[in-house]
């Protein structure tokens, strides 16, 4: 019985033993049948590995910086260069030559040298002319401009004056001023004036004409009309008459 029970433990083992020695036979190294693989004439090809490609456009960029770096360096080089001349010409200063002293001037001698030149000292109807002839460019640019608000500011004080004509002049733009202003009782006021002082002057019956259209503005219709009968009355051949006229018959 023991005997059995030893044969059935060991008949497992046994055919275990046999199957790996018929699936893994051993050959010996010198079997003659033994053949090796035969190898191949061409060698195998390689794997395609995908790397990146630059396009046309990422190309172009690299060779420009590429570019952009040697003309920093062509220029670095050239500004050394530069350099190097200018501290090569550079010259030592040369000494400056001493000033000559001052000269003081005596103010009485050259007035009379101004004097004995046939100089004169200006007096101070002059300087008034002047000044009046200052103002009139002033506000003659302002009024060729429209801005007839500051040729206004500027002759304000014309009244006049001493009767000249540069006077005369500042007093007839001042009126103009106030009248394209549309400032009538300012323009009645300077006309008046005006027609009065330069009585024989060339823009006289303008003045006239003008102060006569501010009263009928200001609805003083039968002043109006009596200042252009007595404008044609006293310039019967001028231009203001003819309009004087008219305005009569149309008023």
């Amino acid at each position: 019985m023991k005997t059995l029970s030893h044969s059935l433990f060991l008949l497992p083992l046994t055919l275990l033993a046999a199957s790996c020695a018929v699936s893994h036979p051993h050959q010996p190294a010198d079997n003659a049948n033994f053949v090796l693989p035969d190898i191949p004439r061409e060698p195998l090809p390689e794997k395609n590995i995908p790397y990146p490609r630059l396009d046309e456009q990422t190309q172009i960029d690299h060779l420009g910086i590429q570019i952009a770096r040697l003309e920093r360096t062509v220029e670095e080089l050239n500004q050394r260069l530069h350099t190097l001349e200018q501290q090569r010409t550079i010259k030592r200063p040369t000494p400056l030559a001493p000033k000559p002293k001052a000269q003081h001037l005596d103010d009485r001698k050259l007035k009379m040298n101004y004097l004995a030149n046939g100089g004169g000292v200006p007096s101070e109807t002059d300087s008034a002319a002047q000044n009046e002839l200052r103002l009139y460019n002033q506000a003659q640019k302002y009024y060729q401009r429209n801005n007839f608000s500051a040729a206004v500011a500027i002759l304000k004080e014309a009244d006049g004056g001493n009767g000249s004509e540069i006077a005369r002049r500042n007093m007839y733009l001042l009126l103009q001023s106030q009248q394209r202003l549309g400032n009538c009782e300012s323009v009645i006021e300077i006309g008046n004036r005006y027609a009065n002082r330069f009585r024989n002057s060339p823009q006289a019956p303008d003045a006239m004409y003008s102060i006569g259209q501010c009263q009928y503005k200001l609805q003083q219709k039968d002043i109006a009309r009596s200042t252009w009968r007595k404008l044609m009355q006293s310039f019967p051949n001028s231009e203001a008459a003819k309009r004087a006229a008219i305005s009569l018959k149309q008023r």
